[in-house]
């Protein structure tokens, strides 16, 4: 049977347990004879718990005699389903259209620019207006 020794961080900040080398986050509950995360021994964590770092914090530390309750969320599966029966995203992707933001095709783009560029030369090749004109 494995060993626990479960301690409680009461106060709103992390505390440091300086004989044990170890930090509690602030309102959590942790196994520090987890073997997974820390590396004490039941004497160490007795001997803090007697006169130690467990001892003098011992208003924002509190030690557990049992392990915290563990909450099992029952989730619904469907077995018989291919692909998950939940949506795969909250958010709903509104697809819309801007007139000003349609491109024509390709062939009325280069007719357009081709109308352009007529009107730029012709205005260029007519030698009976002014280069400059001037308002009246």
């Amino acid at each position: 049977m494995k060993q626990e020794f479960w301690v409680t961080n009461i106060s709103p900040r992390n505390v440091t347990l300086a004989d044990l080398a170890t930090n509690i986050p602030a309102y959590s509950i942790v196994n520090l004879l987890d073997s997974k995360h820390y590396s004490l021994t039941l004497e160490q964590l007795q001997k803090s718990q007697i006169s130690g770092s467990l001892f003098n914090k011992r208003n924002r530390i509190v030690v557990r005699k049992d392990a915290p309750p563990i909450e099992k969320k029952n989730i619904p599966i469907n077995i018989n389903s291919a692909i998950p029966s939940r949506q795969r995203s909250l958010f709903v992707i509104n697809k819309t259209e801007y007139d000003e933001l349609k491109v024509a095709d390709n062939e009325e783009i280069e007719r357009i620019l081709e109308e352009e560029l007529a009107r730029e030369h012709a205005e260029l090749d007519d030698p009976t207006e002014p280069i400059i004109k001037k308002d009246k």
